[in-house]
């Protein structure tokens, strides 16, 4: 028999089991997206994208002297990990009477609502990559933005990764050729081969067709479709604009785009009462991206 003393310590096990059930339950693309990695410090730090001149490589046959390969302070991106505490009270009465499956199925939800409350954050990156006031890189502007300043240093011209095409053939032939002349602060281009479609489901039947038919999907001659294998097509539930879409570099994202758990989950007894006891639970991380290069958005209208 179950004493009610007992209650608290034989539930702990029980929680942490069917929270991890519950979280499994919700599709994740959190970690599709970000570079997840555990974290042991107060605030992570990362910087954007700068560039050494190739030139400095030709320097030794000009003047008999190594080159010097330096590199300028670029914008600088703090991860400040927020707590993330909710309280769980749970009847005794349905242990004492044998219900545990309804315990079990309580711990599942609050694992599911979390799952929930990280995705949504996650998918945040990109619902509000357009918003600066929401979601503002180092540089101060949004993440796809067609102002972001060139460097620290130079503020006077300017880069753009953003766009309003709707998704179409033509506009994934274009966005990749944007992409790849993506260049660094001091003017040499950085490299991007965007290999990534990222899409809300409204839109991944039209990116399935311009990334993997293999004939032109719009001519009736058998012209191949250049865009064939190029991308891989990632669709999204969390993507809120269902015609907003991404185009991205797999490689160059997991560089920039970071998440950082400071903690795994923490369950603690904070209250008991005669009839209930309280749990708290806490997830604690943070996320960001360190550069926008990696990233062309269309937002149309």
């Amino acid at each position: 028999m179950i004493i009610s003393e007992q209650l608290s310590t034989l539930l702990t096990p029980v929680i942490y089991h069917h929270f991890d059930l519950g979280v499994n339950m919700v599709p994740s693309m959190r970690s599709a997206l970000f570079n997840v990695q555990g974290s042991l410090l107060a605030e992570e730090k990362g910087t954007g994208i700068g560039g050494m001149s190739p030139d400095a490589w030709n320097q030794y046959e000009a003047s008999g002297r190594p080159g010097t390969l330096d590199v300028d302070e670029q914008y600088s991106k703090t991860y400040t990990h927020i707590e993330y505490p909710v309280r769980l009270p749970l009847e005794k009465k349905l242990l004492l009477n044998d219900q545990y499956g309804q315990v079990q199925k309580l711990v599942q939800r609050a694992g599911i609502s979390a799952e929930q409350k990280m995705e949504i954050d996650a998918a945040g990156l990109l619902n509000n990559a357009f918003d600066a006031t929401a979601q503002p890189g180092g540089d101060a502007v949004a993440l796809c933005s067609d102002s972001h300043p060139v460097s620290p240093h130079d503020s006077s011209s300017t880069y753009d990764n953003y766009g309003t095409s709707a998704l179409t053939k033509d506009a994934v032939k274009d966005t990749r050729v944007a992409m790849m002349r993506f260049k660094d602060d001091i003017g040499n281009e950085i490299g991007v081969m965007p290999n990534e479609l990222w899409v809300p489901p409204e839109l991944e039947d039209a990116a399935l067709e311009i990334a993997e038919s293999v004939l032109d999907p719009a001519s009736g001659n058998n012209a191949i479709n250049p865009q064939s294998g190029r991308f891989r097509v990632i669709p999204w539930l969390r993507l809120s604009d269902t015609n907003a879409w991404f185009m991205a570099d797999g490689m160059w994202r997991n560089q920039t785009v970071n998440w950082y758990n400071r903690e795994a989950l923490q369950v603690m007894v904070v209250d008991e009462t005669t009839t209930h006891i309280v749990y708290e639970l806490k997830l604690h991380y943070s996320f960001g991206f360190d550069d926008w290069r990696w990233i062309y958005g269309h937002n149309p209208s």
